[in-house]
């Protein structure tokens, strides 16, 4: 990996074509089998796309008579994302059986064909007793009319297979294993009824509240003396509705295909720890990639559509603007056209009446991350076409009268209470209940992040007017012009009223009814400390201060506005530790503050996501140390972590730097893989906001690139940096410019 530092001389440009995208919102990408359950771990299959409805199979491993370990995904049950391919045709989960790493079973389910999925269950002892363990591979139908649960059922010696009202297909599951009998559980919840049937070993129907079906096998025992293993194999053959229950049963149990020998697929789940993506990188981030593929689910409905998502958890199997935004960011580490769907997801065309598909905290991470996801080749110059309008309108909706004041200044809580993402935040916390007050104040992040936003987009215009024919190009040059005049307003709206010179920090603005800034919003002694709960605990009778030391006040330095004055405050506030900086990164509130807790969701903890930001923000100021800084102490304290409890966590406790937060997180933790990729994979390159990588072609194995960049009107005569990991230190290096040389150092 070598770094690069460019004095920008010149402003180079070229660009591409045009397409015309379709209004739907689904990731069409995706296979008709995934994980798509919203409450399970294992494998969903879609009939029909339109329907709603999916069949859910789910792997229930435990010791034979002692327990059943439900793989329900919405709490702590013991079971992990290990392993999954890109393509998310083999997921492998990890199921505790005996915590940690005594008792285990790896479940594998290997996407074969549209028809046949296996499920490769790898079960391993390393105690020294000898054990017992029970599989059940459960089913049912998730959506649909209410009450039509029970299937058609037809069992026999080593199969079973179910027809679902509502569903066109039937599904067969096959085995060989043979202590086994079928089950059913009347049920909505296997983890309701489950642990209280262990005991039950004669019924083979099973009631629990009615208000759900499953059908499961039960292969038990299957015995494992001291440090052995063993693997066993499912099959899941899924058959059109005209196929006969007697034709299904007789294929079943006269296929090719014997669960006792292995499929000739070219992966195995043997050979495939740490081959993904980007090499062989260590545990935490296999986990969190795993976490990242399995976290989609369906239906979510989008403008009536039930379409394929992936959340930040599927403890929130909904829409997420700003997680999502991120979420795309890394998933074009994994799979760039994937990537490319999942911000495209979130944006509108012109027919659709949204500006875009929002919920949730209103920042257009979306027009942060497409430059990473074009470059990584997530799109192309047809795409970027495309995507550039769908980006704008959602820029021009949350820049225009409803939100921006008179000042310049963006305030948003009409549509949503957060401005940056982070709940507890303490003068956003504060203003939530004074809602006149509330409508008058804006904070720094909105004003400054849209700045950033229109900053790309007019690289972007600019880029696309080079390219373009008259009539395109002048339409492109009028939103250059008027991207210039919008940062020009908000940034003289940040800078003329909100920088508080005694703290050294930008402050929350109130304004007149007008809209004019009026003074800044200040924290008093009497307000005590903004608590999650509403309440207020007093903290000594510190001097009234700034109420926005923290992420929000350093903001403006995103939006690459500041003086050098100001820039060096806020790189101090930062980078200081006790105040932004701690020991696993930068914090939401500024520790030295009097508003500072130890206990809150964000005010006391450390996040990914603005780091990401002030990472990529440190490459546009030409400070790479920095922004090495913030990623080795990011991927550091998540490798101690996964190491430790083998989940993914949203955010760290900074006193003791362990996780917290929801267990199988992957929204706004996902930087770790953008991080991790820009430092550790060859043939990455990495760049600021500023800089626009228009082309990139890698040769001999990654060792050279040959690189065309374009770059913000603003970074002309400053310096910037780009991160380029090459497999070997290159021999020599050429650069060639349109205009000027440009100055390089390595680093």
């Amino acid at each position: 990996m070598r770094v690069f530092k460019l004095l920008i001389l010149c402003v180079a440009i070229m660009v591409p074509v045009v397409m015309e995208g379709a209004v739907s919102h689904d990731i069409q990408s995706l296979s008709k089998w995934g994980p798509y359950s919203k409450e399970y771990f294992g494998i969903s299959h879609i009939d029909d796309p339109d329907s709603g409805i999916q069949v859910e199979f789910c792997l229930v491993a435990g010791q034979y008579r002692r327990n059943f370990k439900v793989p329900c995904a919405l709490f702590e049950s013991g079971v992990h994302p290990w392993d999954v391919s890109p393509d998310m045709r083999h997921i492998t989960y990890r199921h505790d059986i005996e915590w940690k790493d005594r008792v285990f079973a790896d479940a594998t389910w290997h996407v074969i064909d549209d028809d046949r999925v296996m499920l490769e269950v790898r079960c391993v002892n390393n105690t020294d007793q000898p054990q017992n363990i029970s599989l059940q591979l459960a089913v049912r139908k998730a959506g649909g009319a209410s009450g039509q649960w029970d299937p058609e059922i037809q069992e026999g010696k080593g199969f079973f297979t179910v027809k679902y009202p509502e569903v066109e297909s039937s599904y067969t599951v096959v085995w060989d294993y043979p202590l086994s009998e079928v089950r059913t559980w009347a049920c909505a919840r296997l983890e309701h009824l489950m642990p209280l049937k262990v005991h039950n070993h004669t019924n083979k129907n099973l009631k629990g509240d009615l208000k759900g079906h499953w059908t499961a096998n039960f292969l038990r025992p299957v015995t494992l003396m001291p440090g052995r293993d063993t693997t066993i194999r499912q099959m899941i053959v899924k058959k059109d509705f005209s196929t006969t229950l007697e034709m299904t049963k007789y294929e079943a149990t006269n296929m090719s295909f014997r669960p006792s020998e292995a499929p000739n697929l070219s992966f195995r789940p043997s050979e495939a720890r740490g081959e993904i993506s980007n090499g062989c990188p260590p545990l935490g981030v296999r986990l969190l990639q795993a976490t990242l593929l399995t976290n989609v689910v369906y239906p979510i409905d989008a403008f009536g559509e039930p379409i394929r998502h992936f959340c930040p958890g599927k403890n929130w199997n909904s829409l997420y603007t700003w997680d999502c935004g991120f979420i795309g960011w890394a998933m074009a580490e994994i799979d760039p056209g994937r990537g490319y769907e999942i911000i495209r997801q979130y944006t509108t065309a012109p027919e659709e009446e949204a500006p875009f598909v929002h919920h949730g905290t209103p920042l257009a991470t979306q027009i942060l991350a497409i430059g990473d996801v074009w470059e990584r080749g997530g799109c192309d110059e047809a795409q970027l076409r495309e995507i550039y309008p769908r980006l704008k309108r959602f820029y021009d909706y949350m820049t225009g009268p409803d939100f921006r004041k008179a000042s310049g200044l963006i305030a948003t809580w009409n549509i949503f209470y957060n401005s940056g993402g982070w709940d507890d935040y303490p003068p956003q916390w504060m203003l939530r209940p004074q809602k006149e007050l509330r409508a008058r104040t804006t904070p720094m992040v909105s004003t400054s992040y849209y700045i950033r936003c229109g900053k790309i987009l007019r690289l972007m215009a600019s880029h696309l007017a080079a390219v373009s024919k008259k009539a395109e190009k002048k339409a492109f040059l009028a939103d250059v012009k008027k991207l210039e005049s919008d940062i020009a307003a908000m940034s003289k709206g940040i800078l003329d009223n909100a920088w508080d010179p005694e703290s050294g920090y930008f402050a929350y603005v109130e304004h007149d009814e007008e809209g004019r800034a009026k003074c800044r919003y200040i924290w008093k002694p009497e307000m005590g400390i903004p608590a999650q709960d509403g309440t207020r605990a007093y903290k000594g009778s510190a001097e009234s201060t700034n109420f926005d030391r923290g992420l929000d006040g350093v903001a403006p330095l995103v939006a690459g506005i500041v003086t050098d004055s100001q820039r060096e405050a806020l790189l101090g506030h930062i980078f200081t530790k006790g105040e932004l900086w701690s020991d696993c990164g930068i914090t939401a509130v500024d520790q030295s503050a009097p508003y500072y807790r130890k206990d809150g969701y964000w005010n006391g903890t450390v996040w990914m996501p603005h780091q990401m930001i002030l990472w990529k923000t440190m490459l546009d100021l030409g400070l790479p140390e920095r922004a090495r800084q913030i990623a080795d102490t990011a991927l550091s304290n998540w490798e101690r972590e996964c190491e430790d409890s083998y989940n993914c966590y949203e955010h760290f406790m900074i006193e003791t730097g362990r996780g917290g937060g929801w267990h199988n997180f992957s929204g706004l933790s996902s930087p770790i893989l953008n991080w991790w990729n820009a430092y550790n994979k060859p043939g990455t390159l990495s760049t600021g906001f500023g800089t626009l990588v228009t082309s990139a072609n890698w040769q001999d194995g990654n060792s050279a690139v040959t690189a065309t960049l374009e770059f913000d009107k603003e970074l002309v005569g400053r310096e910037v940096a780009l991160i380029a990991c090459l497999s070997s230190s290159p021999k020599e290096f050429k650069v060639r410019a349109t205009k000027k040389p440009l100055t390089i150092t390595l680093k």
